[in-house]
């Protein structure tokens, strides 16, 4: 599977996961959003003032909304068996890279409103700082645990499992004593 094309994979890399911020998540902005139109036009509708005061008032709930929403439509994230990846941004783009084999802790939490809705924070700690937080992520707790397997995966010097090595201590055998029969 290759990346989206807002990351450049090395060779080799393959795709665990990808996700982006869960929708939901921008239900409290919105809220407000609602909480401040149905006010605007409570004031303007009891108080006589201008219908131009409601405008004004109207596009800062829009912004509002707009400002809760748009994060959700440009963050995105990518776990490779490598790195971990965010991207924040549509046309001033950032992208954050975190290498597997620099990652100390994985970590999740989820608020009440976020357990509520299936959505919570996973927070990769690496050494010296940076740290990366995915935040809004459907099941965090599986994207945490997978992202913990991955990093333990990295650090491993030794390539290859278990059943592996013994698969070619075995061959291995098998040829030595093919060559001490020839001697």
């Amino acid at each position: 599977m290759t990346g989206p094309d807002w990351v450049t994979l090395d060779d080799g890399e393959t795709v665990e996961w990808t996700g982006r911020p869960r929708l939901v998540s921008a239900v409290s902005p919105l809220v407000v959003a609602l909480f401040l139109a149905v006010g605007a036009v409570a004031l303007v509708a009891f108080t006589r003032l201008p219908w131009v005061v409601a405008a004004g008032s109207l596009l800062l709930v829009l912004l509002v909304a707009v400002a809760g929403v748009y994060p959700v439509y440009t963050t995105a994230y990518l776990v490779t068996d490598r790195a971990v990846y965010a991207k924040r941004g549509r046309r001033a783009r950032q992208v954050t890279t975190l290498e597997l084999d620099k990652v100390q802790d994985v970590s999740y939490r989820r608020s009440a409103v976020g357990g509520a809705l299936g959505y919570g924070t996973v927070t990769v700690e690496i050494a010296g700082g940076g740290d990366l937080s995915l935040s809004a992520v459907a099941d965090a707790r599986r994207a945490a645990d997978l992202v913990g397997r991955l990093a333990r995966r990295a650090d491993d010097p030794i390539p290859g499992t278990v059943e592996q090595w013994r698969a070619v201590r075995d061959e291995l055998r098998g040829i030595r004593a093919v060559l001490e029969t020839q001697r």
